[in-house]
């Protein structure tokens, strides 16, 4: 009887222990679904920029969208020009980190590329990305994209602020 009421107390506190909501600042643990689903949401948007297929973009982009670079924010209308002039080398992206609350999936990784941006060509160095994505109408989109390499890694610091400016226009 005894072992019965401790096998009770243990099923009772292991079924209270993976229902009640995790710990404050502590997000749940990503599934493997989850997990899967962010990298391919980040290869479908890749190969996308890699095509500079604007309008699967289009369609691939939420409404709201932000870009944020070392040169400040973008919408959409402005990362699409952006994306519109890119030219990539074959890419490699790896380092996955995957968070989703409800329908908002967050995807941190590492991305090594060689761009050219107008006239610069930015060397292939591994840089930290991130991506955020909304399901919306059934449909993930791309709510934001951040590309934290530094534009100062061009070959020709003076052609910084041409890429400035040419993206701006």
């Amino acid at each position: 009887m005894k072992t019965f009421i401790t096998a009770l107390g243990l099923l009772l506190v292991f079924a209270l222990a993976i229902t009640m909501p995790t710990a404050a600042g502590s997000p749940a643990p990503t599934s493997p679904v989850d997990a899967l689903l962010g990298q391919q949401l980040v290869e479908r948007l890749w190969t996308d920029f890699a095509k500079a297929d604007l309008p699967a973009l289009d369609q691939f982009v939420a409404a709201g969208f932000q870009s944020l670079h070392e040169d400040g924010a973008r919408d959409w209308s402005e990362e699409r020009v952006l994306a519109g002039d890119l030219k990539l080398t074959p890419y490699v992206l790896s380092d996955y980190k995957v968070t989703r609350q409800g329908d908002t999936m967050l995807v941190t990784y590492q991305c090594r590329v060689g761009e050219t941006i107008v006239v610069a060509r930015l060397s292939k160095e591994m840089s930290p990305r991130m991506d955020v994505f909304q399901l919306t109408n059934g449909e993930w989109k791309l709510l934001s994209h951040v590309n934290v390499r530094k534009l100062g890694t061009l070959p020709q610091n003076n052609t910084r602020p041409m890429i400035i400016a040419a993206l701006k226009k």
